[in-house]
This record gives C-alpha cells, sequence and structure tokens, in this order.
C-alpha cells in the first residue's frame, strides 16, 4: 500500500484515499451491513500531500479512526463483539482541491476577442464581480477587482449564497431588479472544431440593468465552474455566425 501510494503521490501531487471495511460479529455469525454502510460514512475522504508521512499518515487516518469505531460499537449494549475483520479496502485516487478563490484562466479562442472581462478575484465571488463589471465598466485594468466598486457596497446580497449558482440567478435578480443571461461555451467533438458559445439561462425579462455572463468550467474538474463579464456578445459570437467582419446584433430574447 505505501509504494502504491508513493508512486501515486509522485505522478498527481495529491490523492484522496477512502477507507472502509467488512466486518463479521461474535453473536450469531451474520454480515452486519450496517457497520460496513456506517463506517463508509463516517470515514471523510482525505487528502495527502508529496510532503505527507504516508506511516503517519495511514496510522492517523485509517488504522486509528477504525478502531475507534469498533471499539464504540462493542461497547454499545448491543451484545455484539466483533470477530475478525474480513476485509479493509483502502482505495487511493488522484485528488484535485478545490481552487482558493474561482478565477479560472479563459482559452486562448475567447481572450483574443477581446470581448469578455475576467475578473481576477480569490473571493469565491466571480459571479457578483462580473455583474459589477458589467454594471460599471472600467476604463483600464478591467480584470482587477480595484477597478470596481466591491460587490458588497452595489449589490442587494441578502439570502444569496455563495458561490451562486444558475439556480440562485433568479433570486439575485429579483434582489437587485436586474436581468441576466448566460452563456458557455459548447464543448467541441473535433478538434479542430471552431468554438462555439451558446446560451444556458435566458433571463425572463430584459431590464434596464443587465448582464450577459459567460459561464467556463474548469478543464480539470468539471465541478469547479467561474462566472466571466461579456462586455461585447456581438463580437464574442461574430465567428460562428458567419465568415465576414462587421458589427453582428444577437437577439438574446
Amino acid at each position: 500500500m505505501e509504494q502504491s501510494e508513493h508512486d501515486l503521490l509522485e505522478e498527481a501531487n495529491n490523492v484522496a484515499t477512502l477507507g472502509e471495511y467488512f466486518a463479521w460479529v461474535q453473536r450469531c455469525d451474520e454480515c452486519i451491513e450496517q457497520l460496513e454502510e456506517k463506517s463508509r460514512a463516517k470515514r471523510k475522504i482525505v487528502a495527502s500531500s508529496p510532503t505527507s508521512d504516508l506511516q503517519e499518515w495511514f496510522t492517523q487516518h485509517v488504522i486509528e479512526p477504525t478502531l475507534t469505531t469498533l471499539e464504540e460499537f462493542q461497547e454499545r449494549d448491543s451484545g455484539w463483539a466483533l470477530s475478525s475483520i474480513l476485509n479493509l479496502t483502502i482505495s487511493i485516487n488522484k485528488y484535485n482541491p478545490l481552487h482558493a478563490g474561482c478565477y479560472i484562466k479563459l482559452p486562448e479562442e475567447i481572450t483574443t476577442k477581446k470581448a469578455v472581462i475576467n475578473v481576477h478575484s480569490m473571493d469565491n465571488a466571480c459571479f457578483t464581480w462580473s455583474v459589477v463589471a458589467a454594471l460599471y465598466p472600467a476604463e483600464r485594468n478591467t480584470e482587477r477587482e480595484s477597478s470596481y466598486p466591491h460587490y458588497t457596497t452595489v449589490l442587494n446580497l441578502q439570502g444569496i449564497e455563495f458561490p451562486v449558482t444558475l439556480k440562485n440567478i433568479a433570486k439575485f435578480e429579483r434582489l437587485n431588479n436586474i436581468s441576466i443571461n448566460v452563456y458557455t461555451i459548447k464543448e467541441k467533438k473535433k478538434e479542430e472544431e471552431q468554438l462555439t458559445i451558446v446560451p444556458i439561462r435566458l433571463t425572463d425579462e430584459k431590464m434596464d440593468k443587465h448582464a450577459n455572463l459567460l459561464y467556463v468550467q474548469d478543464a480539470q474538474d468539471n465541478n469547479v465552474g467561474h462566472f466571466a463579464c461579456i462586455k461585447n456578445l456581438s463580437r464574442l459570437v461574430s465567428s460562428q455566425i458567419n465568415k465576414k467582419n462587421g458589427q453582428k446584433y444577437i437577439c438574446e430574447w
């Protein structure tokens, strides 16, 4: 186990390990499935890094918690006692920790069009920073937080949880009397295909205050997403409409 985890650490930098066991008890030699389920639920997935002492880490996060759970089980008044552990499984997987903030570098095909403002924030508030960038355009240093009023001073965030998800946008719209459309990058089926922008969320009614946002998933982790401000939708999608140059007017409703 130590050698396999050591090899994985060198390859992946971080790994996550999940331990679970399956036991027989002495009372009637019945297989206790509940014990397996409870131990699995209580045993959190824990990460180790290249600097971890693997033996110490294994003792602290696998052996000791397992023994504690078994001792607690035997101390109950059920009359059950552990007879033997039939199997101990340690699952080791590559681990990609969530980013400290929500900044994700946009694809070059997007950045070269200069149609999207990607505010560099590390406070898990990329959605609100993107809205502020749309409502209060900056003339220079458009990707810096300092170029805009702080979102807490210009937006009503009562009851809004961070990070903001697509399903929470309707509530945000009502609180701030604003309309928001969200677009994303369609996954390419072939490498040679051009990048395509598609809507994933269109507002019910356009308001005087309106923002178009781009939602991008982290290429390394599909569970991590990022919002950026679309400052020029026409320029962003022009290449997928036709090959001619010139201003395009997009119907957003």
